[in-house]
């Protein structure tokens, strides 16, 4: 069961994303009849709300909460590149590349791509903004030698784009997991939140027009700034499921040692 301090930020959050940036939610006196609480319960909500972005508060007469961010919305049902669903959304997407290089691929990544540990893998860190705010840390392998000259190409926006246009490989379709995690004290310093704070990790393995893995990533979204959405199909009794459709898995517990 929510606590009533966590009860408070989803109601609040939930207007939030429900308003318009810029819009102005009331006064600290307005929201606390509003929701029914406390002033200085209000006041602790509000801090970190504000701090995660979603919210800015303006003193004065002509003062309030004020909408500042809605949370973006990452569809489950498609494959498209950051910038793409943030323009969606009606935000401004922006990219900081962090690092680039050719290196060996680990374990994970030689059986997400399917090659060998003496194969090589271009891999790209780059930290993902909206509206000049950190959304997501994504860390992305691709195998080198399909895409050679790939560190000389732009690498700000869509790679899916450069894929496409200079190498001619079009993403048909990824296999993603997703759990929650908690920042490292680099993760949370790159994307602006506390140690600990709750990130989304989303694991992608890419598949290109044949078939054949063409990126493995981790993507790494602020917990506070994101949702989750997928469509999914209907189907009577009897009727036998799709090939495509969405899981969720619940991992196992592990006694901390």
């Amino acid at each position: 069961m929510a606590t009533p301090s966590e009860e408070l930020r989803r109601q609040i959050v939930d207007d939030v994303n429900a308003g318009v940036a810029g819009t102005k939610l009331g006064s600290e006196r307005e929201l606390a009849e509003r929701y029914g609480t406390s002033r200085s319960s209000l006041r602790q909500v509000l801090a970190a709300l504000e701090e995660a972005g979603l919210v800015d508060r303006v003193i004065g007469r002509a003062g309030g909460i004020f909408i500042s961010h809605a949370q973006v919305q990452r569809s489950l049902s498609d494959v498209v590149g950051v910038p793409a669903f943030l323009a969606n959304q009606g935000y401004v997407a922006g990219t900081r590349v962090l690092s680039t290089k050719l290196t060996a691929p680990n374990r994970a990544t030689q059986q997400a791509l399917r090659i060998g540990a003496e194969d090589v893998v271009v891999e790209i860190q780059r930290l993902r903004l909206a509206d000049g705010s950190p959304i997501s840390l994504e860390l992305a392998s691709f195998p080198a030698e399909r895409f050679p000259g790939l560190l000389e190409q732009q690498l700000g926006g869509s790679i899916y784009e450069i894929l496409e246009s200079r190498y001619g490989l079009v993403t048909s379709r990824a296999d993603e997991h997703i759990e929650a995690v908690n920042a490292t004290p680099e993760e949370a310093t790159l994307l602006g939140v506390k140690q600990r704070s709750a990130l989304l990790l989303i694991t992608r393995i890419a598949y290109d027009q044949h078939g054949t893995p063409c990126e493995y990533s981790r993507d790494l979204f602020r917990g506070d700034r994101t949702r989750l959405a997928v469509t999914v199909q209907g189907r009577g009794l009897g009727v036998q499921a799709a090939v495509d459709t969405a899981s969720v898995a619940l991992q196992s517990q592990t006694k901390a040692s």
